[in-house]
């Protein structure tokens, strides 16, 4: 069994999110990083109401997904050049195997991660969504 932290801990503006302590990192950056992030980010903190509705489109899911994960990094545009630039920048400090799960996701893996995401949630709550 998995203890979630209190909600409150850490971000007092959205109660309804949970935080577990089996989380790991994303992509190199770290639980703390990505709540610090949420909170100081309005559109961040808007993300889980488009993953609470049922009636969100799947592009409002996938775009709000995305942002999130850009909004990581800071610096990039799109997810594709986002994880080019990862991996160039890992391969001139390798001197090792390249740990290939540090790179962000291709957008195309990060929309249907987002899908599954939506879905999830959505069972949670006792909706019962059409494929």
């Amino acid at each position: 069994m998995h203890s979630v932290w209190p909600p409150n801990r850490h971000n007092k503006r959205q109660p309804h999110i949970m935080y577990h302590d089996r989380t790991s990192g994303i992509y190199g950056k770290g639980k703390l990083q990505a709540v610090q992030l949420f909170n100081r980010s309005k559109y961040m903190q808007d993300i889980p109401e488009i993953f609470n509705n049922p009636k969100s489109t799947y592009t409002d899911i996938e775009r709000a997904g995305v942002h999130h994960r850009i909004a990581q990094q800071h610096e990039e545009s799109s997810l594709n050049k986002m994880k080019y630039e990862c991996f160039n920048q890992l391969v001139g400090q390798a001197s090792s195997a390249i740990i290939l799960s540090k790179l962000p996701p291709t957008t195309e893996a990060a929309h249907q991660h987002c899908c599954r995401t939506f879905h999830q949630v959505q069972t949670w709550q006792g909706q019962c969504l059409n494929p």
